[in-house]
């Protein structure tokens, strides 16, 4: 009769756990690399497992393909992203300066992590099934924001007209200061352009805060 396997030694489940998280993090930093390096269309696999310095066979035991192996990069960053814009309405109540605050820290979280912009960007480009996650984590902060008791942000999780139109509005500001904040982390806008960029934005934030507020 077939005896069931013996169950690992606490020690050495142990070991074969800290082996399995050093493996996995060498294949996302090596990944990190060739993706700063090349076009996500250009990036290989073959590429990443020289660099990381495993088998095919075990990059293919942590990631089924390319774009799950650039999903877990983006998803390092998602809780960042979502602590940053749970932040948000409390800065819009301390006022401008505090808003500019929030802004200026999400440029520098564009440059924290230059290497995801780029590769997010390419990737809703390339693969229609990661854009419609960015639409829906995008719908995610929207909620994550109205859940914050601001009467401001809460209309934009109502129903009818007035609560999509403003839900609209949000999704779209955000959109706009993600892209802005992209810009000048990519040295597209410096100096005084990118003040005059957060200043605008400021204020449109502000603006659609005070109108929320207004129309409670």
């Amino acid at each position: 009769m077939m005896q069931p396997p013996a169950a690992l030694a606490p020690g050495r489940a142990a070991y074969l756990e800290r082996r399995r998280i050093a493996t996995r993090a060498a294949i996302l930093v090596a990944a990190r690399r060739i993706f700063a390096d090349a076009s996500y269309a250009d990036a290989k696999i073959d590429d990443i497992i020289r660099a990381a310095g495993v088998s095919r066979a075990t990059f293919y035991s942590y990631f089924a393909s390319k774009l799950e192996l650039a999903c877990a990069i983006y998803d390092e960053i998602a809780p960042e992203t979502a602590a940053l814009f749970a932040r948000l309405p409390g800065q819009l109540r301390q006022g401008k300066g505090a808003v500019r605050q929030w802004l200026t820290d999400f440029v520098g979280m564009h440059l924290e992590h230059r290497y995801v912009t780029p590769l997010i960007a390419q990737l809703q480009l390339f693969e229609s099934g990661f854009r419609a996650r960015i639409l829906k984590d995008t719908e995610a902060l929207i909620d994550l924001v109205a859940k914050s008791g601001d009467p401001a942000f809460a209309r934009a999780a109502g129903e009818g007209d007035d609560a999509r139109r403003q839900r609209m509005r949000v999704r779209l500001l955000f959109n706009q200061a993600a892209g802005v904040c992209a810009g000048i982390a990519r040295g597209e806008m410096q100096g005084a352009d990118a003040d005059i960029c957060l200043d605008i934005i400021s204020s449109d934030m502000l603006d659609l805060w005070n109108e929320g507020r207004s129309g409670q």
